[in-house]
């Protein structure tokens, strides 16, 4: 063990790219600012791998130094980093998707101006991401969860001031201005209600110390086993970390930002807000598998919260038409799936979708970006179609994502969807009806979504073209990846079953088998299967009729449910009147003091006259001074001797 690379490494590779593009920018002219930053994320890959292929049957703990020692509490909090096979995993995937979406990049923002802070801060993000993983303790931690929160505000604003607002058109300009005020309020948006998350977050870690008087994991872990706590109080640390975790991922109530933070670059969509920063509640609820494992009623507030997201992302993703919102969408309804597993202990399957989701939604906003960048930054779907004849290859690629995402065997989308509805089957009827209404949804907005992107006549103004090498190498790795990860896991009344990744990831969180019999898992897979397929054709038969999502449904999902509405009206506006309000009478209260203080000026400023800032009309003041006191005694002496 000795031998191997320490675990520090894997955070301090991208944390050194970042200090070197930000401290010496100059040094990397060209594109050479963005082969180093996908080097250090490349050699952070090496180093997860090099660790995930040597580990031993205990997980590996590395302290760095004491931090925030505390004798009197027997609470020495240290900064180090833990690594069991769900850490190990998670550094696959940040480092892994990470470094081919960075390659993706050099190509995807080639003439970007801001080219080598771009990839500074994704640097940045991998980094922090990694340190949230790897954390030993909950602080930790929660530095890693402000870091990517910070990164991904950075990273949605990044074009806060427009990408063309250099240009000499007026209308282009005009356009470029609007863009900026949208991608610096999606940036904003972003931020506040991830720190509404972060408050319950906290509250949540307060409450685990007073308890049990630590915040290390492994401590932590060991000590709720054998200790003697109130339920109420084991319930209540539970939905407060819930509360942190459903901001992170964008669960309801606090999803809004997340469509919204595809005012960032396409990259930043793929790697950010799909296959890693917004998967961070989800590994939350995992990590914390020993403490949700004692408090049932959270982990059912877990499971509806998903359940519903899951609903909710689904119908609004319905009658979408901007490329990207779709997918976004289609994101917080997969997280809705990993949070409905890992809140009804179905840890191995929730993380399963974690894994199968990076791959196949990396793949689709990344091909979306292709199809961005070939149409001259056109987003619309309706000003699209018959993109197959121009970009064979991006479409084949694209095909892949879309049948792995909607369950259809043998992508890797069927086996992990598969294995969340079987377990919400075993447990909760309710939640498993959601999950198949959803999967047929899923299935009918991405069929929807591919005849309106590559199908049909071209209806754009542009000329179209395929995407370059550079760009086809992480697309065809993430094409090949959503096709066969579901491999990793089969379940075992198919030929072939293994339950591999389950007897890996069970070294690391326990699983809670629920014995189905054959019989009923397959009438559960054709069910889920058929959900797949019904929703393609569905799809395919309303895009025949130029249908695809009419009416209240299609006006109420174009709105995404007007939840937006709903807060801008119960929460913004009263805000805003109780702010204006209070202007006015600030506003009000300033008149009426400056008028006091003008009355006062008038007899003030006869003083002023006494103050001119030269010494020598102070010296004839003193002298007249001096001079009007020696007469005055001079009189009143004589006279009182008169």
């Amino acid at each position: 063990m000795d031998s191997l690379p320490a675990l520090y490494l894997l955070p301090l590779l991208p944390l050194l790219g970042f200090t070197a593009l930000m401290v010496l920018p100059r040094l990397f002219p060209g594109k050479s600012g963005g082969w180093l930053a996908t080097g250090m994320v490349g050699a952070a890959f090496v180093v997860a791998v090099i660790r995930y292929l040597n580990q031993g049957a205990a997980p590996a703990h590395e302290v760095l130094w004491a931090w925030l020692p505390n004798m009197a509490l027997n609470a020495n909090l240290s900064v180090g980093f833990w690594l069991d096979q769900l850490s190990a995993l998670m550094a696959l995937i940040i480092t892994g998707v990470g470094f081919l979406i960075h390659l993706y990049s050099i190509s995807y923002m080639g003439h970007d101006p801001k080219f080598t802070r771009f990839f500074a801060f994704l640097n940045f993000f991998v980094a922090m991401m990694l340190i949230l993983v790897l954390a030993d303790s909950y602080p930790l931690m929660f530095v890693g969860w402000e870091g990517v929160g910070m990164a991904s505000y950075l990273l949605i604003g990044f074009w806060f001031n427009g990408r063309n607002s250099e240009a000499s058109d007026a209308q282009v300009r005009a356009a470029s201005d609007a863009e900026a005020v949208s991608n610096s309020n999606a940036a904003r948006k972003a931020f506040i209600m991830n720190r509404i998350g972060d408050l319950g977050f906290m509250l949540g870690m307060f409450l685990l110390f007073k308890l049990y008087g630590t915040l290390s994991i492994p401590e932590l872990a060991e000590r709720v086993e054998g200790a003697q706590v109130a339920q109420a109080g084991i319930e209540l640390a539970c939905l407060f970390l819930l509360v942190g975790a459903v901001g992170k991922s964008g669960q309801l109530p606090l999803t809004t930002w997340l469509p919204d933070a595809m005012a960032g670059p396409t990259p930043v969509s793929a790697l950010i807000h799909a296959a890693t920063m917004v998967t961070a509640g989800v590994y939350l609820v995992a990590r914390s598998h020993f403490l949700y494992d004692l408090a049932p009623n959270a982990s059912l507030w877990v499971a509806w919260v998903g359940g519903l997201t899951a609903l909710y992302g689904a119908l609004s993703a319905l009658n979408q038409s901007d490329i990207k919102k779709i997918l976004a969408y289609s994101t917080v309804s997969q997280l809705g799936y990993m949070f409905l597993a890992v809140g009804l202990h179905a840890y191995s399957a929730g993380v399963f979708h974690l894994l199968t989701h990076a791959f196949f939604k990396a793949l689709l906003f990344l091909a979306a970006g292709a199809v961005i960048h070939a149409l001259h930054e056109e987003q619309d779907v309706r000003k699209m179609g018959g993109l197959h004849k121009f970009m064979p290859f991006t479409h084949i690629v694209s095909v892949a994502g879309v049948l792995a995402i909607a369950g259809i065997p043998i992508w890797s989308g069927f086996f992990s969807k598969d294995a969340i509805l079987a377990s919400a089957y075993e447990q909760s009827l309710p939640l498993y009806l959601i999950g198949l209404g959803v999967a047929l949804l899923t299935a009918f907005y991405m069929g929807r979504w591919y005849f309106l992107v590559w199908r049909g006549a071209y209806r754009g103004h542009g000329h179209p073209h395929e995407a370059d090498t550079l760009t086809k190498i992480p697309l065809g790795v993430l094409a090949a990846l959503a096709t066969l990860a579901g491999f990793l896991n089969i379940p075992k009344f198919l030929p072939f079953g293994s339950h591999a990744f389950d007897d890996y990831i069970g070294r690391a969180i326990p699983l809670h088998a629920h014995e189905i019999p054959a019989s009923t898992e397959w009438m559960l897979t054709v069910l889920a299967v058929l959900a797949g397929v019904i929703g393609l054709g569905w799809a395919f038969l309303a895009h025949r009729r130029s249908a695809l999502a009419t009416g209240p449904l299609g006006e109420l999902s174009r709105n995404s449910l007007y939840l937006d509405a709903l807060y801008d009206n119960v929460v913004s506006a009263p805000s805003r009147a109780i702010a204006g309000g209070l202007d006015t009478l600030d506003r009000g209260t300033d008149g009426a003091l400056s008028g006091i203080a003008r009355n006062a000026s008038g007899p003030g400023g006869l003083f002023t006259l006494w103050q001119s800032g030269f010494v020598r009309a102070y010296a004839v003041s003193m002298l007249l001074g001096t001079a009007a006191i020696i007469g005055y005694w001079a009189v009143k002496t004589i006279g009182s001797g008169a």
